[in-house]
């Protein structure tokens, strides 16, 4: 009887203690959750659903573009950043329509909220164009390599081949020229010039891709 007694403690025992870890716990993870969606500003609250899920405005993009063999990763997270964006665009124009309905300090605080969303808008613009980048290099040298190896092994006629020449010559000038645009971008100070260059480097970087692609397809080309 003292034996079953005994037993019976530990169990409730064992069980407080678990209940105890798990209230802990719950609590735990509470307060981290409460510290994320916590902010002291607007800035950070959970904008209008946007691609079937709410989009906070303080997503971060500092996770790394993961590139295996051809296949490459980054794609969902650029996707993610261009919806975020397109979020902050929409209340930075929300707000600004609803500025021009008021007068004084009021107007004066809306229309600077609307700026905060305007630049973090950018800046999550800028953030995916630098990801398009990373991606946009990776298949540019895959492509350069299966070109020289098309090249080598192909037995192609020498228009073709002066052809594919001049396609790829087009396309490390425009990779290039991407790349020195990229570069300019990161040392300018104003987010709207940063963008611009940007935008023009992933232009350069896309008709680059397409001039290899055509260029792959000549070689293969029967």
């Amino acid at each position: 009887m003292k034996t079953k007694i005994y037993l019976v403690s530990i169990m409730a025992f064992s069980l407080g203690l678990t209940l105890t870890a798990q209230t802990s716990k719950t609590n735990s993870e509470q307060a981290s959750a409460e510290q994320l969606t916590s902010n002291s500003t607007d800035n950070k609250r959970v904008l209008s659903r946007v691609g079937g899920k709410s989009v906070p405005d303080n997503l971060s993009a500092e996770s790394s573009v993961a590139i295996k063999s051809a296949d490459i990763s980054g794609e969902s997270e650029r996707s993610e950043l261009l919806k975020l964006a397109e979020a902050l665009s929409y209340q930075a124009r929300r707000l600004k329509t609803e500025a021009a309905t008021k007068s004084g300090s009021e107007k004066d605080k809306l229309l600077s909220e609307a700026n905060q969303y305007e630049n973090n808008s950018i800046l999550k613009q800028v953030k995916a164009s630098g990801i398009l980048g990373t991606i946009c290099q990776v298949k540019f040298n895959s492509n350069k390599e299966s070109i020289q190896k098309l090249i080598s092994t192909s037995k192609v006629d020498e228009a073709r081949l002066s052809r594919t020449r001049s396609l790829t010559s087009s396309s490390d000038k425009n990779m290039q020229e991407a790349k020195d645009l990229r570069e300019a971008s990161y040392s300018s100070n104003s987010l709207s010039d940063k963008l611009a260059k940007m935008s023009r480097a992933e232009e350069k970087e896309l008709v680059a891709l397409e001039e290899q692609t055509k260029a792959i397809e000549l070689l293969w080309k029967k």
